[in-house]
């Protein structure tokens, strides 16, 4: 728990955002601006949830990162316990599911979303999806009013922690049809059967229709659908990724990822499917389905950046279909019960060696750029750091190796400071113009325009840059 702040979106949320979230009036305001607005006040996402737990930690936190670390681990914990509960009721037997909420506890690739404190809007999400996932197989076996109230009402507040909750209406309906056959009392009523479907339109419509696909500036359909089939060869990566969490990391780019790796881990769950007698392929190919489904939402994400936390819930599809797998090996359960505990043993092995990534940011840089050399961000990271220690050319080079490899937002103004603290004014206002061609309302690198026009003895045209950037701080 001795971990710091990683220096990725995490001091942007807690520590520059201290005067919102210091407020409990903020429990309430959070539900009325964008989840990156220390970044963007416009910014697409909307996480009013995960703003509210910062919240609440920062009470007895502040600006300490021990609180958020340790919400983070239990929120995760939570999460695990729920894991463990929807296994039982999927019917693989107690030891199976408890050996596989025992790996999604440990998996490697999960940890990016309990070591990393911004990670919380994946194991948050997870929380409430698998209590709605539960009240709807409730449901679903023995239809009653209370259960379909609870399930939608947990439906509506995994849309209120992330995006993602958007697919949660296929799943369950998937599940409903290849997992419930004739213990589905909910087909045989079917104004119990529109009801639930009604509910998730209607949830569906509230947050979508109150702050766009997405969020405010949500990305067109048509766009979407083409970031999905350029990050196609993600589902397979991601596959193989949990099946053999080799290397895990926080930061990835979409060309380097282990499509190989994938296609044989998706080999092998194919050919111990159809080799094994007792293995239901409808369970296998419903986790697999489940899994496609939860990783759509990331794919649509435009650029070739890849944030592993967002493995967290699409973990669990893969997990029922090894669940599945396991639950039907013809061996003795005490053989089960040793392979099983070998292997979250050397899950946790690996975890702990992925966590110590997390205890600060000059760790997370160095992992970063060792993990995925070709991401943007990872040099971006590792050129903060080499500022924040006051070696400037070491930062310069690191900034524009990201800029190279396609970075655009941020670096340049970072650049401008590294140029105005000795004293290069020209070189600063290069940078900064360079910045501003990117994101003109970027209020930061305005007012660094006004400082560095003043120096070169531009007073009018840096009374104007000042002027623009109070404006654009009023309206943030």
């Amino acid at each position: 728990m001795a971990f710091g702040f990683a220096e990725l979106d995490d001091r942007d949320l807690i520590v520059d955002d201290q005067a919102f979230l210091a407020r409990w009036s903020s429990v309430w305001r959070a539900f009325t601006r964008a989840y990156m607005h220390t970044v963007d006040p416009q910014h697409r996402y909307y996480r009013p949830l995960v703003v509210v737990s910062y919240v609440i930690d920062a009470q007895w936190s502040g600006t300490r990162p021990f609180g958020y670390h340790a919400t983070n681990v239990l929120v995760h914990a939570l999460a695990s316990v729920l894991c463990f509960a929807l296994f039982l009721r999927l019917d693989f037997g107690r030891l199976v599911a408890c050996l596989g909420a025992l790996v999604f506890a440990v998996h490697p690739w999960l940890v990016c979303a309990v070591a990393w404190i911004p990670g919380r809007n994946d194991s948050l999400l997870a929380v409430f999806v698998f209590a709605a996932w539960l009240a709807f197989l409730s449901d679903a076996r023995r239809p009653r009013c209370g259960a379909r109230i609870g399930h939608l009402t947990l439906f509506g507040l995994a849309l209120l922690t992330k995006e993602t909750a958007a697919v949660l209406p296929l799943v369950f309906g998937t599940h409903l049809v290849m997992m419930e056959g004739r213990r589905a009392r909910l087909v045989r009523q079917p104004r119990a059967l529109v009801s639930v479907v009604v509910g998730w339109a209607g949830c569906l419509g509230a947050r979508f229709g109150a702050w766009g696909v997405g969020g405010s500036g949500g990305l067109p359909l048509r766009a979407m659908a083409g970031e999905l089939g350029r990050h196609a060869r993600l589902l397979p990566a991601g596959f193989g990724e949990i099946i053999f969490p080799i290397r895990p990391s926080l930061i990835g780019v979409v060309d380097d990822a282990p499509v190989g790796l994938g296609l044989l881990a998706m080999a092998l769950v194919l050919l111990l499917t159809w080799s094994l007698s007792g293995v239901r392929r409808r369970v296998v190919l419903f986790g697999a389905l489940a899994f496609a489904l939860w990783s759509l939402p990331a794919l649509a994400v435009p650029g070739t950046l890849v944030c592993h936390h967002r493995l967290y819930l699409p973990a669990c599809g893969v997990l029922i279909t090894v669940a599945e797998i396991v639950r039907a090996v013809s061996v003795e359960r005490r053989v089960v019960a040793a392979f099983g505990g070998v292997t979250v043993l050397a899950a946790c092995a690996v975890a702990l060696g992925t966590a110590s990534m997390f205890r600060d940011g000059r760790a997370f840089a160095r992992a970063s750029v060792d993990a995925a050399p070709r991401a943007p961000l990872a040099h971006l990271c590792m050129g903060r750091m080499y500022q924040a220690r006051g070696d400037g050319e070491r930062a310069l080079s690191e900034y524009q190796t990201a800029i190279d490899l396609g970075a655009i937002d941020v670096v340049h103004n970072n650049m401008a400071v590294i140029y105005m603290a000795s004293a290069r004014w020209a070189e600063a206002e290069r940078e900064i113009r360079e910045e501003l061609a990117v994101d003109p309302r970027y209020a930061r690198a305005f007012a660094n325009l006004a400082i560095v026009l003043r120096h070169e003895g531009r007073t009018d045209d840096a009374r104007a840059a000042d002027g623009v950037a109070r404006g654009l701080e009023r309206d943030e």
